[in-house]
């Protein structure tokens, strides 16, 4: 089993850099710095909602009812990542071998069910589009799988009333080599913006809480994550408490 390294990037953060504005996107950067403080601190922010603690925890679910029935070959993996080159991992929920890689998406409402696959998301596409040059497959499906949250009060599952055909879409998604080659590139973009920031916040000058609070007295103190462009302060940057800032003169 290959565990993506800190630093390194994965399918479902790929759609944050196929915005109108590309690498120069706010998303772009932000996902660069996010994945400079990972080697700098030498740990993953693991970030969860609700909602996606619902989509993992169903995860299995939606394979043992909507795909073993109709892919007796397939390979449930969602914790088995993949290295496609350098920097660059995916780690795809079902690889159906020599078709299909699978994609298993558990929206937290019925609301939301119906929004997912009325308007697609960009970045389940990007998404999608990495898991299949990870496996070499020319076919993606998006699985949407609706599910209730409800619980009785042994913690039983109160599932809809609601006949699991009608519960279950699938949308096929088609290889596109021009994308999958894009994906390659903005990465290794992604990567050189990586760098750059890792040197900033190495750089940048560690000062403690009195320090600190006599800055703001005489300075525009703002956390560096907040600025426009994250590439405009090398050697600008102080730390106090595990966040870092930038400092200008009022």
């Amino acid at each position: 089993m290959i565990s993506r390294p800190l630093g390194s990037i994965g399918a479902s953060s790929i759609g944050t850099l196929f915005t109108k504005q590309e690498l120069k996107a706010k998303s772009a950067q932000s996902k660069a710095l996010e994945l400079a403080e990972e080697l700098v601190n030498g740990q993953r922010k693991e970030l969860t909602t609700i909602a996606m603690q619902h989509g993992i925890f169903n995860e299995e679910e939606a394979y043992n009812l909507c795909v073993k029935p109709n892919w007796k070959n397939a390979k449930y993996q969602s914790s088995e990542s993949i290295h496609i080159q350098g920097e660059l991992y995916a780690t795809p929920d079902v690889v159906v071998p020599e078709e299909c890689v699978i994609d298993i998406k558990c929206p937290y409402t019925i609301d939301s069910f119906f929004k997912n696959f009325e308007s697609v998301s960009k970045n389940y596409l990007a998404q999608l589009q990495c898991q299949m040059l990870a496996t070499e497959l020319p076919k993606g499906i998006l699985l949407f799988y609706l599910t209730s949250t409800r619980i009785d009060e042994y913690g039983n599952k109160i599932e809809f009333d609601i006949p699991i055909q009608d519960r279950v879409k699938l949308i096929e998604i088609p290889r596109d080599e021009e994308m999958c080659g894009e994906i390659i590139t903005r990465v290794d973009g992604l990567m050189e913006m990586r760098d750059t920031i890792y040197k900033y916040l190495c750089n940048a000058d560690l000062v403690g809480d009195v320090e600190f609070f006599d800055l703001h007295k005489y300075n525009k103190v703002t956390r560096y994550k907040d600025k426009s462009n994250l590439l405009a302060w090398g050697g600008k940057l102080v730390r106090n408490a595990g966040t870092y800032y930038t400092i200008e003169p009022k």
